[in-house]
């Protein structure tokens, strides 16, 4: 069975209490760098957090696609999306080289 993910409240809290503050300070944080990362990344400047990785905007092209229910081709327009590069450190945590 899948856990439940973290929700934002779950970070709140968590901050909170990490950093000994309240509450009301920690939504601050989180929804001030949450702003700051979507800003940066929205004018075209990635967005480097230290130990975590690097936001960035990506563009998709216009492509031809099917509509699954009829079977009809379409026109997907291109778009722009936030995508995230894990930093070495995180890569590292999740896939440990081997030290022989």
């Amino acid at each position: 069975m899948a856990k439940k993910p973290m929700t934002k409240m779950d970070m709140i809290n968590k901050i909170a209490k990490d950093a000994g503050i309240s509450k009301a300070a920690a939504r601050a944080a989180l929804e001030s760098f949450v702003e700051m990362c979507v800003k940066e990344v929205k004018v075209g400047r990635p967005f480097r957090v230290a130990g975590l990785g690097t936001f960035s905007l990506k563009k998709t092209k216009a492509r031809k696609g099917v509509n699954p229910a009829t079977g009809e081709p379409i026109k997907i327009k291109a778009k722009k999306r936030m995508a995230f590069k894990p930093s070495a450190v995180v890569k590292e945590l999740f896939n440990p080289t081997r030290k022989k």
